[in-house]
């Protein structure tokens, strides 16, 4: 039987229990202990996207090199390349547009087929030290490969090559994509015994042919040989079974990007359409490369082909010209300094990562 509140009262002396809480200190200890627990929380939280940030920071600093690396190294292993395994024994592309014929930089095979740049080397000719977006960054070097498309759906087998009338004749159809892709553009044609650079004026769809007698850029169109003048020349014909592929030169370095900060950047060439004008043509190819420097190895060909010892640099006066039998370039090693977007080292800084490549030259016979 419940008792009744007398006899409550009367159980417990008469008097009223108190109820009882939380005192002061007590609820300041329960405050600090719960504000170190938050602080816990809050310390993991900040640390795991530190951490996250860094992992990501590092992640994309290693895609952005890996992608450098893979071009760069594969553009300077083609260097001189040519499909039919042959040397290069006619370049005829001049530019008469400044009244004196010359030969732009993209087509230069008689300064070498690759050609560096020091970090004080300037390169006004293809793109100057500046500090609009795109140009080039002082102190840091560049490099120059000249070689054709690696691109198998850029080569076109001839059937017939006839100098009379400046044409060739390719054993399948031309579609429309490789007229329009050969347009005057610089291309290259050969077969086991030499090879010609020269312009492709135009190209016929219906009749399956490439004209080059009304290329612009042309000196001549013997393809035999020529001189670095174009003065002297001798005529070839081109058999049956020769190869036809466009050019595809292109010119490495670290520029301004649009950003405020620095890129990888690539040359290469297009055509104007309305014009038929073969242009630069810039291209940002990876982000946040902060600088790049290369050092060349050299062999004495005329000694026997016994390697040199040491890496150089492009200034070094053993490279003073790039076509030396007693310096010739077979390899590049390129050391490329990347840097994160986003300042999340532990030092409140950017990330900073160097990678070092080594490309070798496939073709031995500049």
């Amino acid at each position: 039987m419940k008792p009744t509140h007398a006899a409550w009262l009367t159980l417990n002396g008469g008097r009223r229990r108190p109820q009882r809480g939380f005192t002061i200190v007590e609820l300041m200890v329960a405050l600090v202990l719960g504000l170190v627990l938050v602080g816990g929380f809050i310390n993991i939280f900040l640390t795991s996207g530190q951490t996250m940030r860094t992992n990501q920071g590092l992640s994309r600093i290693q895609e952005n090199a890996r992608f450098a690396v893979e071009m760069l190294a594969r553009e300077i292993r083609e260097t001189g390349q040519v499909p039919c395994g042959s040397t290069l024994s006619a370049n005829v592309i001049r530019d008469a547009s400044g009244g004196t014929p010359v030969i732009p930089w993209w087509a230069s095979t008689y300064s070498g087929f690759v050609q560096g740049y020091d970090n004080t080397q300037d390169t006004p000719g293809i793109k100057a030290f500046g500090t609009n977006v795109a140009d080039r960054i002082s102190n840091t070097d560049a490099i120059l490969v000249l070689r054709p498309s690696s691109n198998e759906a850029d080569i076109q087998r001839l059937a017939s090559h006839d100098p009379a009338t400046t044409s060739f004749t390719t054993a399948t159809s031309i579609t429309a994509a490789i007229r329009d892709r050969y347009y005057s553009r610089p291309s290259l044609v050969c077969d086991g015994r030499s090879a010609a650079l020269l312009q492709i004026g135009a190209a016929s769809v219906s009749l399956g042919e490439f004209d080059y007698g009304t290329a612009t850029l042309n000196c001549s169109t013997n393809l035999g040989s020529a001189n670095d003048a174009c003065t002297t020349t001798s005529a070839k014909t081109f058999a049956a079974g020769s190869l036809l592929t466009v050019w595809d030169p292109a010119f490495w370095y670290v520029g301004h990007n649009n950003r405020g900060g620095r890129s990888l950047y690539r040359a290469g060439i297009t055509v104007k359409a309305s014009t038929g004008e073969v242009q630069s043509d810039i291209q940002e190819m990876i982000p946040d490369v902060q600088d790049m420097q290369i050092d060349y190895l050299t062999r004495n060909r005329d000694a026997g082909n016994v390697l040199a010892t040491d890496w150089i640099p492009a200034s070094d006066p053993a490279l003073a010209t790039w076509t030396s039998s007693t310096a010739e370039v077979v390899a590049a090693r390129i050391t490329l300094t990347l840097q994160s977007p986003d300042a999340v080292g532990a030092d409140g800084n950017p990330l900073t990562r160097t990678f070092v490549v080594v490309a070798s030259i496939r073709n031995r016979e500049l």
